[in-house]
């Protein structure tokens, strides 16, 4: 999946934010366990991952509380 940038998601509804999320996890979790069989061959997805996990909540918690 390629990095997308916080103002990307800052015009993405709440929903769409959701389903994002389910993603990233997902793809986080596949990896985590790929990496952990020594099958990754790109490990940099873990970390970019992760990032995406925090910037899509950070935007969901600043839209629920306006």
């Amino acid at each position: 999946m390629a990095k997308k940038a916080a103002k990307d998601f800052k015009t993405m509804k709440i929903e769409d934010l959701k389903t994002e999320l389910i993603a990233n996890r997902k793809l986080l979790f596949e990896s985590n366990f790929k990496h952990k069989m020594g099958q990754l061959k790109e490990s940099h997805t873990l970390k970019e991952a992760r990032k995406n996990i925090a910037r899509i909540k950070t935007e969901i918690n600043t839209k629920n509380g306006s």
